[in-house]
């Protein structure tokens, strides 16, 4: 995700100053771009106006050089570029805690333990994601 309005000199030094940031919500889900916003003005203490946050995806190009990874192909592990990023907290509710994510292309997926990925990345947990487009929260079956 970028910040379309992010200014180098608005911001404090820190994860809250960064012009990207790296995403990971369930596939079924997209992003809340409104929540995204307040969790990361959340971090330099709400002392920023909410009009300098407006988070839309990255384009392509700017994606393949900030992570090296193609589209639908980008993975939080291994980017040519360290981004702060930002798990869905309804990723953590989930069972068991397995964690599956891009691993570089569009047909290849790695499996790992969530609080391995959580303490590895030192991600943020926070709600940034919305149901599916039909508006239903989708669930894994019971295991």
């Amino acid at each position: 995700m970028e910040s379309k309005r992010w200014r180098p000199t608005a911001f404090a030094n820190g994860w809250e100053n960064a012009q990207y940031y790296c995403a990971i919500v369930q596939y079924v889900h997209s992003i809340n771009t409104g929540a995204m916003a307040d969790i990361v003005r959340s971090l330099g203490g709400s002392k920023v106006a909410k009009k300098h946050f407006n988070y839309r995806l990255t384009d392509a190009r700017t994606t393949l050089e900030l992570t090296g990874f193609g589209n639908n192909g980008v993975s939080p592990i291994g980017m040519t570029h360290e981004l702060p990023a930002v798990l869905c907290a309804a990723i953590m509710r989930l069972g068991p805690p397995v964690l599956w994510l891009g691993a570089g292309y569009v047909d290849f997926e790695r499996a790992l333990p969530m609080p391995d990925f959580v303490d590895t990345t030192q991600c943020f947990i926070a709600d940034i994601s919305a149901p599916n487009s039909e508006g239903e929260q989708v669930t894994p079956p019971d295991t």
